[in-house]
């Protein structure tokens, strides 16, 4: 009913780090730093050890693909011989790890190109990490670090802790991790893999990069903490199946649901509606959320921008749920019992993936055609494949609520009357229920 208590609702327990107790702990990167200031010699140069699994040549990479986050854990993982896998698909191969990394952190389930930090901090922190800190070169930011500063902290975390650092590149690699230096540090050593989109041929095997001069305002560096659990393969998907649910249920119910509707209501605007949409809030619904320039007065230049701006989204979500439904695929192997549900689960995510991929993109192209993009029709039809898409994430949401429903353990009944009962007694106020 509407606006009552739900009772006893059947979930898959979220895997949390126990309560820390009263006592405060010092952060992990002030232990760290303190660590390194004891760490008078490091050698002029450094490699990490390379414990990743090898690819047989001729094998493609199916992922790293558009994620940067998602192909920075995934080689973080890898390289150090903690990764999730490799799934073999005749000449194909996927990394178990980056799809993980889509799921867990939420992002395969977006339903705008918005994203947060505190989605790439959910996902280290939810696979057994203590942390996962980022600084920058940038004065202004108060996460501020030194050029001197980071050469300290990338040399004690590679050569003292072993672990890699992740520091993303303004380059085409999209995800790298560095695994070494030469010169003190003003080199660095660069691991990535190059995109299938990129590099069809035998794209599976990792690239090492040298780059100097590396330190400049966009820099940021990421330290990871140690790994204080391990979680199964199986956790790790019946924390997914659970994060997928409440992240729909965030989409069609809660505070992101105005993104479809922002986005097929911009659609179904005239050419001129949209361009003063455009500069009247300053981003474009539904589409890649670029700096918008509020000098340009040319409504061509604006057009332009809007243009731009959907030129990916529709690959981006047609992407993202390609990767839901390849993690619900990859748990069947863990949940016998409910493989029928996650087959019809997986069949139904390609459906969501074909509506942007196959027909809300197929009426643009790719690159957006400006004047296909200006025809009323098009765009009307475009706004039709939202509609579809938000119904489609709607009814992905209840086969996975059901689906949960049918796994969870069932509450004994005593135990259900004594909850309801509960809800309904009214206790002196000395007394409390837990």
């Amino acid at each position: 009913m509407k606006g009552s208590k739900p009772v006893n609702k059947p979930i898959v327990k979220l895997h949390q780090n126990k309560p820390e107790s009263y006592t405060p702990k010092t952060p992990e990167i002030l232990s760290l730093a303190e660590e390194m200031l004891h760490q008078i010699d490091f050698p002029c140069e450094y490699i990490l050890p390379d414990k990743s699994t090898k690819i047989p040549p001729g094998i493609k990479h199916y992922g790293p693909a558009y994620v940067p986050f998602a192909n920075e854990f995934s080689l973080y993982l890898e390289y150090t011989g903690q990764g999730y896998g490799l799934m073999y698909n005749e000449d194909w191969v996927t990394d178990r790890s980056y799809v993980i990394a889509d799921i867990i952190s939420g992002h395969a389930m977006e339903p705008s190109p918005l994203f947060s930090k505190k989605n790439v901090d959910y996902l280290w922190k939810t696979v057994g990490f203590t942390s996962y800190s980022t600084f920058y070169a940038d004065s202004n930011n108060s996460n501020y670090m030194s050029e001197q500063d980071m050469k300290e902290m990338m040399k004690h975390s590679l050569f003292t802790l072993n672990r890699p650092v992740i520091m993303p590149q303004d380059s085409q690699w999209w995800g790298s991790i560095v695994i070494g230096y030469k010169d003190n540090g003003n080199v660095l050593l660069i691991y990535h893999y190059l995109p299938y989109f990129m590099e069809m041929k035998n794209n599976a095997q990792p690239k090492t990069e040298e780059i100097s001069n590396w330190y400049n305002d966009n820099t940021s560096l990421a330290i990871v903490g140690k790994r204080e659990k391990l979680l199964t393969l199986k956790d790790i998907f019946e924390e997914g199946l659970t994060r997928i649910r409440n992240c729909l249920e965030t989409n069609i119910h809660g505070e992101k649901r105005r993104y479809y509707d922002e986005w097929e209501t911009f659609l179904r605007m005239s050419k001129g509606e949209m361009i003063a949409e455009v500069r009247r809030i300053g981003i474009v619904p539904g589409g890649e959320h670029g700096s918008f320039d509020e000098k340009m007065k040319n409504d061509e230049e604006v057009w332009r921008f809007i243009c731009g701006a959907h030129n990916s989204t529709w690959c981006n979500m047609a992407e993202r749920r390609f990767y839901v439904a390849n993690f619900v695929r990859q748990a069947k192997e863990y949940f016998p019992k409910l493989e029928d549900s996650l087959k019809a689960l997986d069949d139904h995510f390609i459906y969501t993936n074909r509506i942007m991929g196959n027909e809300y993109g197929k009426e643009v192209g790719d690159p957006v055609d400006l004047e296909i993009f200006s025809k009323p029709d098009v765009r009307e039809r475009m706004a039709d494949c939202v509609k579809r898409f938000r119904e489609a994430d709607k009814k992905g949401l209840e086969m996975v609520e059901k689906l949960l429903e049918s796994y969870a353990p069932k509450m004994p009944e005593i135990l259900l009357m004594a909850e309801n009962a509960a809800e309904t007694l009214e206790l002196p106020k000395e007394f409390s229920v837990t």
